[in-house]
This record gives structure tokens, sequence and C-alpha cells, in this order.
């Protein structure tokens, strides 16, 4: 049983960056002299890369560390008190475990320049205000999980059912692709997650190269699968992108049919995409 147990806990942190470092939660004031020990180790890195006195896939650059918790600690201290907007919380109940991501400039840009495109979209047709925006919200995703998304959109005005993000964006800088992988399936399950579509964003640290999937549930294999892929690389001056439009439903995004001409699908063309790559990119340097 307890090798069982410890093979969840490796699957829910596969993916993280090799030098994460692990902690037992003691309490609050254990944990901000945690949180500052892991700040200043990832501000350290930070300025290394910046003078290129380390390599950019340097184990080093860990945005992450992990705490075990139990899930009276975690709701008392976490949910129902006030955290530093800056973390970035996922929480598995019954593996006590508590992954926290620091936000990095290049990471949270990725959201923020990704939103901008979504938005100047959703102003054309005169509904940029009738979407709620979820970039620090945790959100329930069953069994007494939580999970705190890198960006989301849903309606303001739902049919039915609490307000929650309906399309979700997960963003990898410094964790691999299996983690990106995991995080976008588990958002589009129907039991956890219940999105109907995740954007998943890959920045590549070693040069400037932004891959996008998006990840929807099939309902027949019961499975989620990438339903689009785009590659945005720069190449000396020349910058390229793979596959546009990316396409968002527009039920995806609103819960319903359009009812008037201007009412559209969403769609990422090439200048949408560029523009966010080169925000992303003017980030890292």
């Amino acid at each position: 049983m307890a090798e069982s147990k410890g093979n969840e806990v490796e699957c829910f942190l596969d993916g993280l960056p090799p030098s994460t470092n692990r902690y037992t939660y003691e309490g609050k004031e254990q944990f901000d002299q945690i949180y500052k020990i892991e700040f200043n180790r990832l501000q350290r890195a930070l300025s290394l890369l910046q003078s290129k006195s380390i390599d950019r896939n340097s184990h080093e650059l860990s945005e992450y560390f992990v705490i075990a918790i139990d899930a009276s600690s975690f709701k008392q201290d976490f949910v129902l008190c006030e955290t530093n907007s800056t973390l970035h919380l996922s929480y598995h109940a019954a593996q006590q475990t508590l992954i926290i991501r620091m936000t990095t400039t290049e990471h949270a840009e990725v959201s923020m320049a990704l939103n901008t495109e979504i938005m100047e979209i959703l102003q054309r047709m005169g509904l940029h205000r009738a979407v709620l925006g979820y970039g620090k919200v945790d959100v329930d995703v069953g069994n007494g999980d939580t999970k705190r998304p890198d960006w989301g959109w849903g309606p303001i005005r739902r049919s039915d059912g609490p307000k929650r993000p309906q399309v979700v964006v997960e963003v990898a800088v410094s964790e691999t692709e299996t983690k990106l992988r995991n995080d976008a399936r588990m958002w589009v399950d129907p039991v956890k997650g219940q999105a109907y579509m995740a954007i998943a964003i890959k920045v590549d640290r070693t040069k400037p190269m932004i891959t996008l999937d998006t990840y929807e549930w099939d309902s027949g294999t019961q499975r989620a699968r990438v339903t689009q892929s785009c590659v945005v690389e720069e190449t000396g001056t020349k910058i390229t992108v793979s596959q546009c439009p990316i396409t968002i439903p527009f039920n995806y995004m609103f819960g319903r049919s359009p009812q008037i001409p201007k009412e559209t699908d969403l769609q990422l063309e090439k200048q949408n995409l560029i523009d966010m790559a080169s925000s992303v990119w003017a980030a890292q340097e």
C-alpha cells in the first residue's frame, strides 16, 4: 500500500525539474521561511541566467518547491487564508502533497500576452465584458484536489452550476512537457477540470520558440487528445508560424451558441500568435 501511494505521488510530481526541493509542512511561519529561501534561490538562478553564467536549461532554474501537508492544514492555512497571489498552487488531497510554483516574469507574460489577443478578438464582437478571467483563482478539481490555472476564461453568466473556467491556459517554462500534458489532460477531464478546452503553451529557454497545443476531451475514447498544434519560431529576422488560425469554438467560451452574425468562433490568426510570442521573447531578454 505504501509503495502504491509513493508511485501515485511520483506521478503527480512527474515533469518537475530534478532540483525541485521538498519539505514537510510545520506551520505558516516555517512556510514563510521556506518561501524566502526558495525565492532567493530562484532569483540568484535568474540573475546568473541573465548574465549567461549558467545554461538556460540548468536544473537550478526550477520555479517549484513541494510540501507534504495534510488536507486540514492546507484548507486552514491556504484555502481559507489569503496567500501570496504570485504563488501558483496545486494540491493533491489523497497524497497530501502541495506543489508551489513561484511565478516568473516570462511565465506570467505568456498568459497576459495570450489574454491580450483574446480580449482584442472579443472586443470586436462586443463581448470583452461578457467573460471572467481566471488568473489567480484556485479551482476545485474533485476529490479535495485544488488547481490554479495559469489563466482561463468563462462566461460571467452561466446557465447552471458554479462559475469556473471553460477554456484554460497552462504554461511550461522550466517544467517538462510531461507535466504540461498531464495538467492539460486533467483540465479537460469531465470529472476533474471540466473545461471544454485546455491551451498548453511550452516556452523554450534555449531559443525563441513557443509551442502551442489545444486539448479537448474525446467522449468516444474517454481520453484527452490534442486537436490543434502550432509552433511559433524566430530565426534571424524571420518569424514563422507552423499552423494558423488556432480556433476556440464560441460555445466553449460562452457555453452557448452564437446569436448574431458577429458572434463567431475565436480565431488566433498568424499576427495574433506572432504578437503574443514577441511579448514573451521580450520578457526573456
